[in-house]
This record gives structure tokens, sequence and C-alpha cells, in this order.
């Protein structure tokens, strides 16, 4: 933060100086000679404290943003899951399923763990062919309930 402290008072600086020289710049062609001195000091003063620059003292901690977004986006792969496996059944045959599902993500190892999937299905059919057609085609072990249980 010094850093910026520092740049911004060379900044002001500078151009207060180039103010005061510019308002003694002379007449004629050597205005332009003047006017292009004093754009190369205040190109000059912008970019020379950049060479002190120490990027190590530079550091912005977003370990905690981080682990924020990772938190709140459980809910946005968790809703993903819901939906696809919702739509994999309809497109099967099977109208009315609810599912529900619970989900972990690493940010360390950038895994998604899907902890359990519940989905509720009506009477009219079968758990375990439900449970095993999920399996069979998306690779989900999943616990498959009646609705109303």
């Amino acid at each position: 933060m010094s850093f910026f402290k520092e740049w911004s008072f060379c900044v002001c600086l500078t151009l207060i100086i180039s103010v005061v020289f510019s308002v003694f710049a002379p007449k004629g062609e050597m205005k332009r000679i003047y006017k292009i001195m004093l754009s190369v000091f205040i190109f000059i003063s912008f970019i020379y404290p950049f060479s002190d620059f120490d990027s190590s003292a530079f550091h912005i901690d977003t370990s905690s943003g981080i682990l924020e977004i990772n938190e709140n986006s459980g809910s946005a792969y968790e809703t993903e899951i819901n939906m696809k496996i919702k739509e994999f059944l309809i497109e099967k045959g099977i109208v009315g399923a609810n599912v529900s599902s619970s989900v972990r993500f690493n940010a360390e190892s950038s895994e998604l763990e899907i902890k359990e999937v519940v989905i509720s299905i009506p009477d009219e059919y079968s758990s375990e062919d439900v449970e095993s057609l999920v399996f069979d085609e998306l690779g989900i072990n999943s616990r498959v309930v009646y609705v109303g249980e």
C-alpha cells in the first residue's frame, strides 16, 4: 500500500511542477520542443517508481474469498446435478420424480464429491429398476424412495 501512496505522491508532484514550468514556456518554435521535454519528464516520472517496485511486498490474501465462493458453489453443483438426473429420468419415461443431492467441492484438488443422491419416485415405478438405471447409465449410486417416505 505504501508503494501506491509514494507513486501517487510522485505523480501529483510531477504534474504540479509541469504546470508551473508550462506557464513559463517560451513562444514560437521553442514552445514545441519545450512541451516535448515536459512530456518526456512526465512520462519518466510515471514509470520511474516502478524500477524500485518489489513484487514480494505486494500480496493480496484471497484465500478467504475462495473458500466463500467454493462453499456457495456447492449449491450450484447440487442444482445442476439434480436437474441433469431429473432430465435423464424424464427422457427414460419416469415422470414425476424429484431429485435431491448433497455435493462437496474440494478447492485444493478441484474435485467434486457427490455425497448422496436421493430420488423420490411415484408408486407406479420400481425403485430397484430406477436405481439400477441411474447407476448403469450415469454411474451415480443413488437411494430411490417413494414419494411420501
